[in-house]
């Protein structure tokens, strides 16, 4: 991943490079403890400076900046000075805008996949510079980052991440199939396609079961594991009205009444021979509706051609978005409490600001989890925000475990790809995480993995 960095040179880089004790560059401080780690082969930094500045000690901070990176291990990262000139002095925000602009790739092979807009505690008009230039790009990935001698390094969420998402959101929203009145009264309950992308998806799916009164209906669901893909089945089962089969084992074939709609789960699991038979059913029944689900963040038992020519050959595609990449979270949140029979009346008021930025739980089915969680342990009536809090870690260090766990197994290792340590960072960090979510304080943490107290305050604040 190729990721840019965005920042201006302040004079509090100026005076504390090379550091002073605890005092240092606000740059370098955000090199060294960026969330997440970096890159150095697949990383710039861009270093806006003004005129304000003597032009020398700049050029010299630029010099010295590139010669101490070896040292930190960061020596590959490129690093690009563009010099600010503004006519009508320090206030110019125009010129200071533009300028911004005009040197961040918006395409082409030097556009970065994640871009990093760099805060600190400086002139406020730079501040609203990056702020406007991370709203205003459409990037795949764009994050804030704070540095200070107080915070350290703090990932901002409001209110850029608010406003980036209305952006993307209004991008989603062009030009999609939309579901008509009569189509969204015969939902299912607690059925939320409040995102454009998802309500385009349950539009083909209508559309798909209108045309079955022509053609025999062939419809694949995919999407990766918890994106909704077995309820929006369910789903053209209910409008097409007729007998519904549920299909959940390769191995056994169902009775199947003339007329019936079929819901096949997890079609990613039958093996080639399976996919085989499926290919004569449906050549053999065209009275029949057959709609499955394929997971598209799981290994098929089947090899890639044998489902390209087998299955459900020629079927119409629905795509379903992750939860990650969705704008109704909170709506979703708010139905799966529901559905679990819990109170749901402060869940926006609590999380909204949570499910608002880009640290989701993983799908659906870890977001009903996480809400079970945080009741059971939560000292109110209502699911609280600490027990939420911690459920969330506790889930997130299992991930972690286990992305861990499939790459040792797998022996993935290789240029791009993370190294043995990297794994084994990630091991200690996850069940230093693990362990503290269970509700141990940092010190009883320490105490159960032979830990100091401030090893295990420093492994939660960078995974923070």
């Amino acid at each position: 991943m190729k990721r840019l960095i965005v920042s201006f040179i302040g004079e509090t880089d100026l005076k504390f490079f090379p550091p002073k004790g605890e005092d240092m560059s606000p740059i370098l401080r955000l090199l060294i403890g960026l969330p997440g780690g970096l890159r150095p082969d697949r990383t710039r930094l861009m270093l806006f400076d003004d005129d304000v500045l003597p032009k020398r000690e700049r050029l010299n901070f630029c010099e010295k900046l590139e010669a101490a990176l070896p040292e930190l291990g960061l020596a590959r990262i490129t690093i690009e000075r563009h010099p600010i000139a503004m006519p009508a002095g320090p206030t110019d925000l125009n010129s200071l805008y533009e300028t911004v602009w005009a040197a961040i790739p918006k395409s082409g092979r030097d556009r970065a996949d994640e871009v990093v807009f760099h805060f600190s505690s400086g002139t406020p008009a730079m501040k609203v510079t990056l702020l406007l230039a991370a709203n205003c790009l459409r990037l795949d990935r764009a994050r804030v980052i704070e540095t200070s001698s107080q915070h350290h390094v703090l990932e901002m969420r409001l209110p850029y991440v608010l406003a980036a998402r209305e952006i993307r959101e209004q991008e989603r929203a062009r030009v999609r199939p939309r579901l008509d009145s009569t189509a969204r009264q015969a939902l299912l309950p607690e059925t939320v396609i409040d995102d454009p992308v998802v309500e385009a998806a349950y539009a083909a799916l209508h559309k798909a079961v209108r045309d079955a009164r022509k053609i025999p209906a062939r419809v694949l669901v995919r999407g990766p594991e918890g994106s909704g893909k077995w309820h929006s089945a369910a789903q053209f089962a209910r409008w097409r009205g007729a007998a519904t089969i549920h299909w959940l084992e390769a191995a056994a074939t169902p009775d199947l009444p003339p007329g019936a709609t079929v819901l096949i789960r997890h079609l990613d699991t039958w093996p080639a021979g399976a996919l085989a038979r499926l290919t004569l059913l449906a050549a053999e029944r065209p009275d029949l509706a057959i709609v499955a689900t394929l997971r598209t963040d799981r290994p098929q038992m089947a090899p890639p051609e044998a489902l390209a020519s087998e299955g459900l050959r020629g079927a119409a595609q629905v795509e379903l978005p992750a939860l990650g990449v969705r704008g109704d979270v909170a709506a979703l949140g708010e139905s799966l409490a529901r559905q679990l029979g819990l109170k749901d009346g402060k869940l926006k008021e609590r999380f909204q600001h949570a499910w608002l930025t880009d640290v989701f739980p993983r799908n659906l089915h870890d977001l009903k989890s996480l809400l079970a969680t945080a009741d059971l342990y939560g000292l109110d009536v209502h699911p609280d925000r600490p027990a939420y809090l911690q459920a969330r870690n506790r889930l997130a260090a299992e991930h972690r475990l286990a992305d861990a766990w499939r790459a040792l197994a797998a022996m993935d290792f290789g240029p791009g790809r993370p190294t043995l340590d990297d794994l084994l960072g990630a091991v200690r960090a996850a069940t230093v995480l693990r362990v503290h979510a269970q509700g141990r304080t940092q010190q009883e943490t320490g105490e159960v993995l032979g830990l100091s107290r401030s090893t295990v305050q420093a492994i939660l604040k960078d995974i923070d």
